[in-house]
């Protein structure tokens, strides 16, 4: 079912399935992406007692943009406030990339809220190689609109440095260029250490945007947490493996 909700003078469209009053889960999507991403996992949970919302972030599906350049802490207080609104409880929240950036730093500020935590292809992590990178990455984005630059030079060097700082996932800029830039600037290593929620981190083995290695890193830094790899998975480890990320989930959750 589709519904609208304004909190914190923001309007968010969300999609809602099962009935009221199973167990809440609240899902956080991609960069690139929307709430919609989640149907399929979510017309299978809903089978359940489970309760669940997939949400349209500010700027993405059918929620309109922020009203101001946004921050990962606008975006973590918004779903914040709609958990609030809703009245949800003991909420098992799961985020996918730009989405698991949210759900961590939720997490780590309001444990109260958060059963448990899902973190799904996650973003987040800073490595000192990408330092560099995320600097380069930043100047070419501020020189996006100077004809000296053809567009097919953007697009190579552009792709080049995505590649190098595992961002392909917020390739789309457009009026969100600065919330982009706030959020890929910010690192969470500090977030994923005071997770204290039980959380399961699922990941494709051969994501190229947020490798591997970020899982286990993350597994090291959040105390109570499960890493489980996903076979000839990538990115999107939940739409390549379904049944198997259905099946890992279910086990976490139940």
């Amino acid at each position: 079912m589709k519904n609208s909700v304004v909190v914190n003078n923001q309007l968010i469209n969300y999609y809602s399935f099962g009935e009221g009053g199973g167990v809440p889960l609240v899902f956080l999507h991609g960069w690139r992406s929307n709430g919609l991403a989640w149907q399929k996992i979510a017309s299978q949970l809903a089978l359940g007692p489970f309760s669940v919302y997939l949400l349209d972030l500010p700027g993405f599906g059918e929620s309109p943009l922020p009203k101001r350049d946004f921050y990962v802490q606008d975006y973590t207080d918004l779903i914040t406030a709609f958990i609030e609104k809703l009245n949800l409880k003991k909420v098992i929240l799961i985020g996918h990339s730009f989405g698991g950036r949210i759900a961590t730093k939720l997490a780590a500020q309001n444990p109260s809220l958060i059963e448990k935590l899902v973190l799904v292809d996650s973003a987040g992590l800073i490595k000192p190689r990408s330092r560099g990178v995320l600097k380069t990455l930043t100047t070419i984005i501020a020189k996006l609109a100077k004809p000296l630059f053809s567009p097919k030079f953007m697009k190579a060097w552009r792709t080049k440095i995505y590649q190098k700082l595992g961002a392909e996932d917020y390739a789309v800029f457009g009026q969100l260029k600065q919330t982009f830039l706030n959020v890929i600037k910010e690192d969470l290593g500090s977030s994923f250490a005071q997770v204290t929620s039980p959380t399961l981190i699922i990941w494709g083995e051969n994501d190229k945007t947020t490798p591997l290695t970020d899982a286990k890193i993350m597994n090291g830094l959040i105390k109570n947490s499960q890493l489980v790899v996903l076979k000839e998975a990538g990115h999107s480890c939940f739409i390549d493996q379904p049944q198997e990320f259905y099946k890992e989930l279910v086990k976490f959750i139940k």
